[in-house]
This record gives C-alpha cells, sequence and structure tokens, in this order.
C-alpha cells in the first residue's frame, strides 16, 4: 500500500524524435519574395496517444507548420516529437486519459518547439516561434467535438479516437474537417515574418 502511495502519477521514461522534415522548395527566390511581402503562416497541432503494455503508454505531439506567399510555399516544417511515459496504474480512466492529452504534450512542446525554431532558421527564415499551447482547452475541445459526434450518430463520420489536433488558441473555435479531427490557427509567428 505504501509503494503505490509513492508511485508517481506520470514518469517520462524517454523521448525523441520519431519523424522530423522540413522543405525549403522555392529557395533562393522566395528570400527576395520576403523581402516585399510577408508569408501567411498555418501551424497545426496533434496529440496521439498509444497503449504499448501495462502502465506504458507513447504520446506523439505532432506539429506542422507551412508558410505561403499566395501559392507559393517557403517552408513547410514537420515534426512528431514523442515520449514513452509511466502512468500510475491506480488512476482513473479519465484521469489516465487527461494525463496522456494534456500532461505530456505540456511536457514535450518545449523541446519540439525548439527544433522547429532551429529548422526554421536553419532554413534562412526567422526562427519560428510559437506561442504555448492550451492543452487543457484542446483536450476539453475534442471532448465537446466528440460528444457531438456521439449525438449526430449516423452522418457516416469517422474519427480517430486516439488524436486530437488542434490549434493553440484557446480564445478561437477550432474547424471541424471531415475526418473528425479538429484544426486551427497555432497563433504561431516567426518575428512578425510570418
Amino acid at each position: 500500500m505504501a509503494e503505490e502511495a509513492a508511485q508517481a502519477p506520470l514518469t517520462i521514461n524517454s523521448q525523441y524524435v520519431k519523424d522530423h522534415s522540413f522543405e525549403n522548395p522555392n529557395a533562393p527566390s522566395i528570400y527576395g519574395t520576403m523581402r516585399k511581402e510577408s508569408p501567411q503562416l498555418n501551424v497545426n497541432v496533434e496529440v496521439t496517444p498509444s497503449h504499448l503494455q501495462g502502465a506504458i503508454y507513447e504520446v506523439i505531439l505532432g506539429l506542422r507548420a507551412e508558410a505561403k506567399i499566395g501559392e507559393t510555399t517557403a517552408f513547410l516544417a514537420e515534426l512528431d516529437y514523442a515520449a514513452v511515459v509511466t502512468i500510475a496504474e491506480n488512476l482513473d480512466e479519465k484521469v489516465r486519459e487527461q494525463m496522456l492529452m494534456i500532461e505530456v504534450p505540456r511536457f514535450l512542446f518545449p523541446f519540439a518547439r525548439a527544433i522547429l525554431a532551429d529548422d526554421t532558421r536553419d532554413g534562412g527564415f526567422p526562427p519560428l516561434i510559437m506561442n504555448p499551447i492550451d492543452f487543457g482547452q484542446m483536450y476539453l475541445s475534442r471532448k465537446m467535438a466528440q460528444a457531438g459526434e456521439g449525438a449526430g450518430e449516423g452522418a457516416g463520420e469517422a474519427t480517430d479516437e486516439g488524436a486530437a489536433s488542434e490549434g493553440s488558441d484557446a480564445g478561437e473555435q477550432p474547424e471541424t474537417t471531415t475526418d473528425g479531427k479538429t484544426a486551427a490557427d497555432a497563433g504561431a509567428s516567426a518575428n512578425g515574418q510570418a
């Protein structure tokens, strides 16, 4: 009994880059274009937990940033940053889900943000400085979207139970896409350039 009480509710066993890419398809001409016009930036965030065994889970924080000037892509950066975590077995299912969908991505986000800032800087752009993401609000939006889909059973939309995708602006109402996920601008900036 004393051992159970001493067990931490969440243990980060390891963290790592699972998938990572940066594309700069229109260099060097895009740099001249950026002197005249600032790119539009779109950042998508996705949290995907998966059960590995027992009380051990993998949580993937997916970040996708795309900057465009009109129809021309300035850059595209994609990162899946993951962690293997242990969740205390004595927690109820709701608390376990909140740990996986809120606490773990909150821990991973600063590391992932730093990688994307380095990518954009090394690609010849101002560093991508992402605003903090409210993973609690993202989780609540996902739950509300699932409740709405449950009420509309028979509509034929497929949902991905293990993933949530949304931006960081807590004041924004996320758009629902055809796959049942939500997507919104993550409120990112690249030092005023994007």
